[in-house]
């Protein structure tokens, strides 16, 4: 997790361009009339959220769906047409609706050229694939095609998230646009287990990354845990950690040529050194491979990475 430069675009630039793709005259109209309502929730939500109290943005009964004679969603009213603004136009990669698209891959390329920003903004890992609706469209269908919503992500974490609602009980996850813990250190790993192959003749060490209990950070922490437990990001993380550590790592902590015959004081410093380059390079403080390396920078002896199974 980690903060994306808010898009320098509105909903009074994006929501005017689809609405204009409309082919019916009545839907179209209606879509008119009720737009100084979307306007207003997204003051709303914009309030709210600088309030950190996004989860009290209520739902105008004027963007209720109506059910049919089966207890379900009417698919023929025209509030139907909020979400199909973003599925038919929005996000739509054809050259007849490259005025609405474009605003989609704004948000996905965030603004910024630099190969560090195009992480997804939830897991710090997977690269950017699709946008993803921090409040789900299913709910607040006036926020459909507002950029103030719509973050940049990947397919893991947005699968991972799915319709996910605050609510009284449950925290807001934290949001890429207005959470600034960037500067706090609130990511940490452990060995969980030390596996034996004995087939193979070695081990495979695997990891565990949680969120550490700050008793003072700029948000709830129980948002980012949160965040991290909803979004399965241990999960996506540690396979990369693991993968990165016993196949590449562990063998240069055993070869004399690369790390195995430096002290274990000089190896500790090494990994700070290492945590810190990274950080200096763009990977913030809260990228698996920098707390990887803090971790095993705080190591008073590597010896237990060189034995070999009995």
């Amino acid at each position: 997790m980690f903060q994306k430069p808010l898009p320098d675009f509105t909903i009074q630039d994006t929501y005017p361009v689809c609405i204009n793709y409309i082919d019916d005259a009545g839907i179209k109209q209606y879509m008119v009339d009720i737009q100084d309502h979307v306007y207003s929730q997204s003051e709303k939500y914009l309030d709210l959220i600088r309030q950190s109290k996004l989860e009290e943005l209520d739902i105008p009964t004027i963007f209720n769906i109506p059910m049919d004679v089966n207890g379900k969603r009417s698919k023929t009213h025209e509030n139907n047409w909020f979400v199909k603004l973003y599925k038919y136009y929005f996000s739509k990669n054809e050259q007849r609706y490259v005025d609405a698209n474009q605003f989609y891959n704004r948000i996905k390329l965030d603004g910024v050229v630099n190969n560090n920003s195009k992480r997804c903004c939830y897991c710090n890992n997977n690269k950017i694939e699709v946008v993803d609706h921090f409040l789900p469209e299913s709910k607040y269908i006036f926020l459909a095609v507002n950029p103030i919503n719509l973050v940049p992500a990947c397919e893991e974490c947005n699968d991972n998230k799915l319709a996910y609602s605050p609510s009284r009980t449950e925290p807001v996850l934290v949001h890429p646009y207005f959470d600034v813990i960037d500067n706090i250190s609130w990511l940490d790993v452990q060995i969980a287990e030390r596996v034996e192959l004995k087939d193979e003749k070695k081990y495979i060490y695997v990891f565990e990354y949680f969120v550490k209990d700050l008793v003072e950070c700029p948000i709830d922490i129980q948002r980012i845990k949160k965040t991290f437990e909803k979004l399965k990001i241990n999960d996506n993380i540690t396979f990369d950690a693991q993968n990165f550590f016993n196949t590449e790592l562990i063998y240069e902590l055993n070869d004399p040529e690369e790390l195995g015959e430096l002290t274990d004081q000089v190896l500790a410093l090494h990994f700070r050194k290492k945590s810190q380059k990274l950080i200096v390079q763009g990977y913030g403080i809260n990228h698996w491979k920098v707390a990887l390396y803090k971790m095993l920078s705080n190591f008073s002896n590597f010896s237990y990475f060189k034995e070999n199974p009995l």
